[in-house]
């Protein structure tokens, strides 16, 4: 069965979306594993970080979740040992539109739904990377009963860390409540400005929360930095495949190996 990873935060721009991309990236290229990506975030960043347009995609998460299709027919190969299950603004209707299964199936089955639609999937990936939207809606719950690990971006600001306590106690609640069993393998720092006050001062609160959690920070930290949207933009493609061997890729490679050696 291959590994779930799920990149976790309730709030948007903390670089949720750069930090899946990068590290399915990554894995699938110095590593021989079949690697997946699952965007469940309606703004479909993980098909604009390999250069498609998430309008213009006929098939995606919301058809499996919804309409009950094969999710093996929804796949975009973007490499031999990469692919990605995408998502689009069909997504922003998830919830409304499948209201009516909870009445037919019942609450239980219907929180099981995103698990059962991608057993196939877990058999026949190595990894598989979810993208999730950034809400603590009905779909985060679903991802949470199919996660093996939880990582968490954290950009240092006072509504980021307001917004990290709320995210650690609604998994936690919702772990004991639906028996999901989810590891929280940890904080990445992104989008690090280190010489600024601002950043040192939430840091060190955040890292005594962390630390009374029994929550590590992983000690690779990614800079802020315009290369990694300008490698998207330019070349279609996450930093991690057009430089790979730049400077700033060579962060998310050692993030990999943090992740790997945490699995």
């Amino acid at each position: 069965m291959g590994r779930v990873i799920s990149i976790m935060q309730n709030k948007g721009g903390v670089g949720k979306s750069t930090i899946t991309s990068n590290l399915a990236a990554a894995l699938s290229r110095r590593y021989p594993v079949k690697v997946l990506i699952v965007d469940i975030d309606p703004q479909g960043n993980q098909a604009i970080s390999f250069g498609y347009k998430p309008s213009r995609i006929i098939n995606t998460i919301y058809d499996v979740l919804v309409k009950q299709m094969p999710p093996e027919n929804t796949l975009i190969a973007l490499d031999n040992n990469l692919h990605l299950l995408p998502s689009n603004g069909d997504m922003n209707f998830y919830e409304i539109d499948t209201l009516f299964l909870i009445e037919k199936i019942g609450f239980q089955n219907y929180l099981l739904s995103l698990q059962k639609a991608l057993t196939s999937l877990t058999k026949k990936f190595d990894y598989i990377f979810i993208d999730s939207p950034p809400e603590l809606k009905i779909i985060a719950l679903q991802i949470l009963l199919i996660t093996n690990d939880i990582y968490i971006p954290f950009e240092s600001d006072a509504y980021n860390a307001e917004g990290l306590m709320a995210l650690l106690e609604k998994i936690e609640e919702n772990k004991r409540q639906y028996n999901a069993s989810p590891t929280i393998q940890g904080l990445i720092l992104n989008k690090v400005r280190e010489r600024t006050t601002l950043h040192k001062g939430v840091s060190v609160q955040v890292d005594a929360y962390c630390q009374k959690k029994g929550i590590r920070i992983l000690k690779t930290h990614i800079p802020f930095s315009t290369m990694y949207p300008k490698s998207v933009a330019t070349t279609g493609a996450p930093i991690t495949w057009s430089d790979p061997n730049s400077k700033h890729a060579s962060y998310y490679y050692d993030l990999l190996e943090e992740v790997l050696s945490h699995g």
